[in-house]
């Protein structure tokens, strides 16, 4: 081999050489570059997790809140009807008020209302 064949191999092991180590320094940049998006994923995946914990927890309140809901409108409906039976009632009593008071009238030969004065003045003579 001759003097010029040995440094144009030379030449190319630095060449070579060269090349290795840019891409050993790429290979380190990659590297981190791997490491950063795992982290990444490591916290996202946490989070992830934390989120479903919370939609868990969102869930399990939605349903007592419906559970409690429903329990409402079922006393909701009770107390309707319990008011409706009520106010029947009431009306029942209100005709037979209507209806005694009709009875006396008729009795006394006047209005309630008018016997009601008669009694008050009687007693305000009474009273003096």
């Amino acid at each position: 081999m001759s003097v010029v064949q040995v440094k144009n191999v030379e030449k190319k092991v630095d060449t070579i050489l060269a090349e290795n180590k840019r891409l050993a320094d790429r290979e380190k940049i990659l590297e981190m570059r791997i490491k950063k998006v795992e982290s990444g994923n490591k916290s996202l995946l946490k989070k992830i997790e934390a989120d479903q914990t919370e939609n868990d927890i969102q869930k399990l309140k939605v349903a007592e809140l419906e559970e409690e809901k429903a329990r409402r409108d079922e006393q909701n409906k009770y107390f309707e009807l319990k008011n409706k039976e009520l106010e029947a009632a009431k009306a029942m009593k209100d005709h037979e008020l209507y209806m005694m008071n009709k009875v006396f009238e008729s009795m006394l030969g006047k209005s309630i209302e008018q016997r009601f004065k008669e009694i008050e003045v009687e007693e305000l003579r009474a009273k003096r």
